[in-house]
């Protein structure tokens, strides 16, 4: 006689989805693998933006050259006895995520999210040296200085893809908070290099898509480890303000950036470029960001407000 459980008659079958110690584990869908190239595609588009606009172009040179110089008119006289600092951010964005990394390795045992986070960290910097020593040649207009190339910039790399490494392995209700220190990590470090005359407005910005781009990345693989599928924490307020808040901050300093550009480029303003530069560093790393964080929005039941489902995440 056999001894298994019957079903009743009428009773739903089970599906048999691969499952996990805490539930089921469903893939990402086909839209959601899409929304996660359309944001690669724009990283990468923006990439090739800058390459074109300020290290192929005549003008663009010019820019970066006059924001260059416009730091050592300006600004290095009082950057002067903070240089050791300034030297120093990429070190310090670097040891503040492998403390970060190893404290979700002990204490939230998040082994295969750090493992994909540090994997972004090298690929996006070797992108950026590849990038600047084996792919791209900058034409010797007259205007620079210097002629070798040095976009992207290999600083702001480093300090941002410690940022984005701690964004990939943290838990997702702190995700949205660690997007913040992400771009702090990505944008002052970017900054720093130019006060410090290391690199130009326009390397930095290039670095930025080359991170933004390889984090994008990193989130797509996250949506199918099962164990973030299971992570259902709710981080719906902080996304209802921060996305908002970036977007529109991010979309008015591009706009002051494309103004002051354009005073620079009429009127030669003092200190117009250098001003411009600074809202576009700080603009791209915004909007970059806003869109890292609306990758993090799940798929809200069918019966919560149109509202509420589109600022979830």
């Amino acid at each position: 006689m056999s001894t298994e459980p019957t079903r009743d008659q009428g009773e739903t079958p089970v599906r048999d989805w691969p499952s996990t110690r805490r539930g089921t584990f469903h893939p990402p869908t086909v839209g959601v693998v899409i929304k996660h190239l359309v944001v690669i595609g724009i990283m990468l588009f923006g990439l090739w933006g800058t390459v074109w606009a300020f290290l192929y172009s005549y003008s663009g040179q010019w820019i970066d050259q006059t924001a260059t110089s416009e730091v050592s008119n300006n600004l290095r006289r009082y950057s002067r006895d903070s240089d050791h600092l300034l030297n120093a951010l990429p070190a310090i964005a670097g040891v503040l995520a492998v403390i970060g990394i190893l404290f979700v390795l002990v204490r939230r045992h998040r082994f295969l999210p750090a493992v994909i986070g540090l994997a972004m960290a090298a690929g996006a910097n070797g992108t950026t040296q590849a990038l600047k020593y084996l792919i791209l040649a900058k034409p010797n207009y007259g205007v620079q200085e210097a002629t070798m190339n040095s976009l992207p910039s290999g600083h702001t790399t480093f300090a941002a893809a410690a940022g984005a490494a701690l964004f990939i392995a943290a838990p997702k209700k702190w995700r949205p908070f660690m997007s913040l220190v992400m771009l702090m990590f990505g944008t002052l470090a970017g900054v720093a290099t130019v006060i410090n005359e290391w690199h130009r407005p326009a390397d930095v910005v290039a670095a930025l898509f080359v991170v933004a781009a390889w984090t994008a990345l990193a989130l797509l693989v996250l949506r199918f480890v099962p164990a973030e599928d299971q992570d259902t924490a709710s981080t719906r307020h902080t996304g209802m303000l921060l996305i908002p808040l970036m977007v529109i901050t991010g979309l008015f300093l591009a706009f002051c950036a494309v103004a002051t550009y354009m005073i620079a480029a009429q009127q030669h303003f003092a200190g117009a470029a250098l001003l411009g530069s600074l809202c576009l560093i700080f603009a791209v790393g915004l909007l970059s960001t806003a869109l890292l964080v609306w990758l993090l929005r799940r798929k809200q039941p069918t019966e919560e407000r149109p509202y509420t489902k589109v600022w979830s995440y």
